[in-house]
């Protein structure tokens, strides 16, 4: 049986007793059946609540640096959790504190000025306040602005598929002010903030994405990202890295166990006076999967030594998540296929399992724009080292 993937070599040397303690504690917490307890009604998404509950038990802000209010934990923290969140069966929890943490947490912490840090991420770290990042445009093409008005910016912006969008207290919107673009910290209290829509998605349903719309809203331009423009673009990419590794590692985790599971049942399923996993044709598949599943954890350690160590790993990261989700989607359809009639029934975990990885292919980026990143910041780079 093949060891789990933070077992490897490679991590040992960042684990610390804190580590160590944060693995055991999540293992036990996040077990499938606790899912039910969570969401609002079968088939709902997190309630409000239990990001406080998340809070409490310290499974927020676990990578932000201790001197910020966070754990220290860094990368290994994360994955640490992503590790134990994909026991649950459903991607959305993990996808939702990625944003809460890795996204719009480091963000504030990182974008943003000490005041709204000190005042808002704290609230964030405790699960009392919800971060969302308000990205996506109905039409493609940025139309949300910005435009001054004495000390506050007037926001007028439409923003689709927002993950913890529903829950969320905070909106990190991204838009045109002054004709560059920028990212404004928007309280949804504030009048002319409104949720128009939770959708009803097939997958990581644990978490809400909803549309929200900003209508003549009145913000403090104290409230402004102090990154703009190419700069503000250069430290999202950097947020942005770090949470799609963490994506690549969930679509890891599902695959390797989607490997365990059709292996077991396989070896148990007799057609024609033997095993399916012994079909010739079943056979060169799952060998394949196999060796996908080995080359995305040394992808994984990979890119964890090169984030460790500071380097620039925009390029590496959109590869590997472009190569893990799609890889996993692929095998996730052929393991409901390999089931046969119940593997097109609601409970297959197979089909459930396709569910989700079909929503990580959208999270954090397209696999088409996963293929553009790579390929737009490795010619970049090239062109550089020549000019060098």
């Amino acid at each position: 049986m093949q060891r789990p993937l933070l077992d490897h070599p490679a991590f040992s040397p960042c684990f610390t007793p804190e580590h160590r303690d944060l693995r055991e504690r999540a293992g036990r917490y996040f077990e499938a059946p606790r899912l039910r307890e969570w969401v609002a009604a079968p088939g709902g998404h997190l309630v409000k609540s239990q990001w406080q509950e998340l809070g409490r038990l310290g499974f927020l802000g676990i990578s932000l640096p201790r001197e910020l209010g966070g754990q220290g934990l860094g990368l290994l923290g994360a994955l640490i959790l992503s590790e134990a969140t994909s026991e649950l069966g459903d991607l959305g929890l993990s996808l939702g504190m990625h944003c809460q943490t890795e996204i719009t947490g480091h963000w504030l912490a990182t974008a943003h000025g000490e005041g709204l840090r000190d005042r808002y991420l704290p609230e964030m770290i405790a699960g009392r306040l919800v971060g969302c990042a308000c990205d996506t445009e109905p039409g493609g093409q940025m139309e949300s602005t910005a435009v001054r008005d004495g000390g506050e910016l007037v926001v007028n912006a439409r923003k689709l598929y927002v993950v913890n969008g529903a829950n969320a207290d905070l909106c990190f919107v991204t838009l045109k002010l002054d004709g560059e673009m920028s990212t404004l910290l928007v309280e949804k209290e504030r009048p002319g903030v409104r949720v128009l829509k939770v959708f009803d998605k097939l997958g990581t349903r644990a978490i809400d994405s909803a549309m929200i719309d900003f209508a003549e809203v009145r913000v403090p331009a104290a409230n402004l990202a102090l990154k703009r423009g190419v700069r503000q673009l250069m430290h999202w990419n950097k947020v942005m890295t770090v949470a799609r590794f963490l994506m690549c590692a969930d679509a890891c985790f599902l695959h390797g166990r989607l490997l365990k599971r059709i292996l077991e049942y396989g070896g148990q399923r007799i057609v024609d006076g033997r095993s399916l996993a012994s079909w010739p044709i079943n056979r060169l598949a799952l060998a394949r999967a196999a060796a996908d599943q080995e080359l995305m954890r040394a992808g994984l350690i990979d890119r964890f030594e090169h984030l460790e160590r500071r380097r620039n790993a925009v390029a590496e990261v959109a590869a590997l998540k472009w190569f893990c989700v799609d890889r996993t989607t692929r095998f996730a359809a052929l393991c409901a296929e390999m089931q046969g009639g119940a593997g097109y029934m609601w409970d297959s975990e197979f089909l459930n399992a396709h569910a989700q990885i079909l929503g990580l292919k959208m999270a954090g980026g397209s696999l088409t724009t996963m293929k553009a990143i790579a390929g737009q910041a490795l010619a970049y780079r090239e062109e550089l080292e020549a000019l060098s």
